[in-house]
């Protein structure tokens, strides 16, 4: 069988990338491993920005989703570790807390000409397309012919792991990812009536979530908590813990749901796109580590990079047709490499070397930063929106002022902002492929003097 473009994963991000070229007469083949009525169910904060369905819904008439969203969010509540200082980061145009299974479901429901084959998964390349694994009937070794295959496996990343080194195309992309870029993450879903019902609550501590953080998001008359943690920490022996603090009330709550999972924490892989056996390979979603690296957010961020997938190769096909997408190289897929990291790459990235900064400072530090001002709310709030924090010197010398008792921390805040803004600046100059490893050079040399730095 033959299909113009094979896009492997059915979750969000690959969801919409099917949505977008469901109007371009191409031929377009979802698989994914999970039986039909399974596709949606995933492990997760569930929470997603309202912003990303506006867009989505300008772009490709995204049905905004109703029954599908158990709660409504205004914004965000950060705590200190001791509990005694409160960030509010409200979000310009909320949120929703959605019940994943049924969400997936939406989303399948409004493709109209993709052909969708469920229990099936990815198991190679072979010179003219994928090999796949039929798990209903055991059928191995199957061949789906194709020119293009989307990566939206998740963190597995299948496809991306599969792709050969043998040549400059293929290393622009990396098969693994470090373990400090890892969450290992737990979540129950309690029978709980949260305090805050219009607020997600993440708990910043050292203590119970090392390299991570805790959460707590209001899902209805249930609660989803949960937390996430460096590898090798073990997620359930921690959240355990908590569970005790939590009280006895929140203790004797009925479960109704649990399950562990793995998100990357970092900024996008550095090249999303690379060619295998003259088949273009692009990645979406937690393949390609789209995911907020401060609080592990991947839903809105999977979604939009399936829209700018789609377009990318609808572009090629509508410049050079049918015979173009025949004949791909990696000058065409290169639009969808440099559009998504000029706008959006270099907001991810330098949340990651602020999240590096987080990582390293001890609970009592965040305590102090956080209640004498040194770091503030609206730095959170403009980090959050992928704004810059300016420091003016002024504004330095009153953050050192404030912040006495922890003078170091003071000065790694000010180099971190400074590397935050560095990278950015890389990223708004995001090079073709020839120029791409003296590019990426140049980000790993930002991140190496962060951490030597603190």
């Amino acid at each position: 069988m033959y299909y113009d473009v094979v896009i492997v994963g059915a979750g969000p991000g690959g969801a919409i990338a099917a949505k977008t070229l469901d109007d371009s007469n191409l031929s377009v083949c979802l698989i994914d491993a999970k039986t039909r009525e399974k596709i949606g169910e995933k492990v997760c904060g569930d929470a997603v920005g309202k912003e990303f369905f506006d867009f989505l819904h300008e772009k490709i008439n995204l049905e905004y989703p109703d029954e599908e969203v158990k709660d409504r969010i205004d914004g965000i509540k950060v705590f200190s570790p001791d509990r005694k200082t409160v960030f509010d980061v409200e979000t310009k145009e909320g949120g929703y807390m959605l019940d994943r299974p049924k969400f997936g479901q939406h989303l399948l429901r409004q493709l109209k000409n993709i052909c969708l084959m469920d229990n099936i998964k990815f198991t190679d390349f072979y010179e003219k397309g994928i090999i796949v694994e039929r798990k209903e009937n055991g059928v191995k070794n199957e061949k789906i012919e194709c020119k293009i295959v989307i990566d939206a496996s998740g963190f597995n990343a299948v496809v991306r792991k599969r792709t050969n080194n043998n040549n400059n195309a293929a290393l622009l992309m990396e098969k693994d990812i470090a373990q400090n870029d890892i969450a290992i993450c737990y979540r129950e879903i309690r029978k709980y009536k949260f305090e805050d019902p219009h607020h997600c609550h993440i708990y910043l501590s050292r203590k119970f979530s090392p390299g991570g953080y805790l959460w707590e998001f209001p899902e209805g008359e249930h609660l989803n908590v949960g937390l996430g943690v460096l590898y090798p920490s073990v997620p359930k022996k921690q959240y355990d813990e908590y569970v005790k603090f939590r009280g006895e009330k929140f203790l004797n709550s009925e479960i109704i749901n649990a399950g562990g999972g793995i998100s990357p924490t970092r900024r996008p892989v550095d090249s999303l796109v690379a060619m295998q056996n003259g088949m273009g390979i692009m990645l979406v979603g937690d393949a390609a580590c789209q995911v907020n690296p401060i609080h592990g957010g991947g839903i809105g961020q999977a979604m939009r990079a399936g829209y700018f997938a789609g377009m990318a190769i609808k572009k090629i096909y509508e410049r050079n047709g049918r015979e173009g997408i025949g004949k791909i190289s990696l000058n065409d897929l290169w639009e969808y490499n440099s559009y998504y990291m000029q706008n959006y790459g270099g907001t991810i990235a330098s949340l990651d070397l602020f999240r590096i900064f987080l990582q390293n400072l001890s609970d009592e530090e965040v305590n102090s930063g956080m209640s004498s001002g040194m770091i503030k709310e609206d730095d959170l709030i403009k980090i959050s929106e992928g704004e810059e924090i300016n420091l003016s010197i002024a504004e330095k010398i009153m953050r050192l002022s404030k912040g006495l008792s922890t003078l170091s921390t003071a000065k790694k805040l000010a180099y971190t902002v400074k590397k935050m803004k560095e990278i950015k600046e890389l990223y708004k100059n995001y090079q073709s492929h020839e120029k791409f490893f003296e590019w990426k050079e140049n980000v790993e040399r930002i991140y190496e003097d962060l951490r030597k730095h603190i």
